[in-house]
């Protein structure tokens, strides 16, 4: 095995561990509930080498970072320096070269903030925990040197590592994951190679248009069929489901969605159902929806936007869904007897009501409420007249028009000369 063989595998050991070794943090939320982190992970230490994405302890020292240990079934929470992670417990200080794990954030997903805590005040909400009474807790010395340790939130004081003692502290800033309030999504480029696209055709609903008159007629029905168009773009680690998000796709149209969910935008369509239909017939109009269901792996640049407005921007990966619909069709049985049901032999019609102009995969409305959309008339279903069973023509009436065939001009010459050679003679 050559030296660059072996270094691959040593690092490829260390990141199967990290990941093998891997915890959801939990945070503390006001009211003292706590649930689990969305951007925020435990994982195992593995000696001087720090996890990528480890939290510091201060933005300006990335090389103290935050740690815990397990002592005696229950966690304390203090700071990993130099492969060496020092917890204040039981008024001592402990360190630990292993066995220890490292707060990292999640793909680079997190933001934290430092808030200012006394005595007198609760925890911050999204107070980051060690465990259940353990929140991580750092206090700023007169010299601004940071110094780290933990919040027992029942006693309302921190316990702080102080060179070789353990110092209770009735202030401190306490370590808070911050929230974003929506997302931005743009830069998104699908991965065509991978794409998979499955047209379905389904039907929405069905007429049946009635000309029970003496004469030739159009008949026109109304009718409203809505079609679910679903928009998703995936569950990514490291985001929050449910907030609002502006995702721009790669045709450069804006959508505003809700992030991580199965987005519905149903479309209500109205559509005018109409056909020439001879007396006394009938016809059944059914209505067909042809739906592309699409699914793509991508990439692209997501941005947290806070309250404060501060932004955190990284490349992510998703997949993408769109389920939409391309075309709608009405399909006209051939005409029928009121009287009996029997088919006209006439074979039935198709008409296009709707025809999707999307090239993409992305979505082409903009709003989850249910919408109209006036589609363009269509061609009327013409079919041909009813037989006349009191015809005098002397041949059989055709079924499209029930007229006089062209044989019955010289049956009738042939009449009117024999009449008059019977009246000269």
């Amino acid at each position: 095995m050559t030296k660059q063989s072996l270094r691959l595998l040593v690092v490829t050991c260390v990141v199967v561990s990290w990941a093998a070794a891997t915890e959801l943090a939990r945070v503390r939320q006001k009211g003292g509930v706590h649930v689990t982190s969305s951007t925020l992970k435990w994982v195992m230490g593995m000696g001087r080498r720090l996890p990528p994405h480890s939290v510091p302890v201060v933005e300006e020292d990335p090389s103290t970072v935050w740690c815990r240990v397990k002592q005696h079934s229950t966690y304390t929470a203090g700071a990993l320096h130099k492969g060496v992670c020092t917890v204040p417990f039981i008024n001592a200080v402990h360190t630990f070269d292993q066995d220890f794990e490292v707060l990292v954030s999640l793909n680079g997903s997190s933001r934290v903030l430092r808030k200012p805590w006394d005595k007198y005040q609760a925890p911050p909400p999204n107070a980051v925990a060690a465990e259940h009474h353990c929140l991580l807790a750092l206090f700023m010395a007169e010299d601004g040197t940071a110094h780290a340790g933990y919040l027992e939130p029942r006693e309302r004081r921190a316990y702080i590592v102080r060179g070789t003692k353990v110092v209770k502290e009735e202030s401190a800033s306490i370590l808070v994951e911050d929230e974003p309030l929506r997302y931005d999504l743009r830069d998104i480029k699908l991965d065509g190679l991978r794409t998979e696209v499955s047209p379905d055709e389904v039907e929405l609903t069905s007429v049946t248009l009635l000309n029970p008159g003496s004469t030739h007629q159009r008949i026109v029905e109304p009718a409203t069929v809505t079609v679910r168009h679903l928009v998703y773009w995936g569950r990514v680690k490291g985001t929050l489901a449910g907030r609002n998000a502006l995702v721009i796709s790669p045709d450069g149209e804006q959508r505003h969605l809700v992030w991580g969910d199965q987005n519905e935008l149903d479309r209500a369509h109205q559509l005018l159902l109409e056909a020439d239909l001879p007396p006394g017939t009938g016809s059944n109009a059914r209505v067909l929806a042809t739906i592309r269901k699409t699914e793509a792996p991508y990439t692209g640049k997501l941005t947290s936007i806070y309250a404060d407005g501060g932004r955190l921007a990284r490349t992510i990966q998703g997949l993408h869904m769109d389920q939409r619909l391309i075309e709608l069709r009405a399909v006209y049985s051939p005409p029928f007897y009121l009287h009996n049901k029997t088919e006209l032999d006439v074979p039935g019609l198709s008409r296009i009501l709707y025809q999707s102009t999307t090239t993409t995969s992305t979505t082409t409305t903009t709003t989850s409420t249910t919408t109209t959309t006036e589609t363009p008339k269509t061609k009327t279903a013409s079919f041909p007249e009813k037989p006349q069973s009191d015809s005098l023509s002397l041949g059989v009436v055709t079924l499209f028009s029930g007229t006089v065939p062209a044989t019955a001009p010289m049956q009738v010459y042939f009449l009117l000369s024999s009449a008059l050679l019977f009246f000269l003679l």
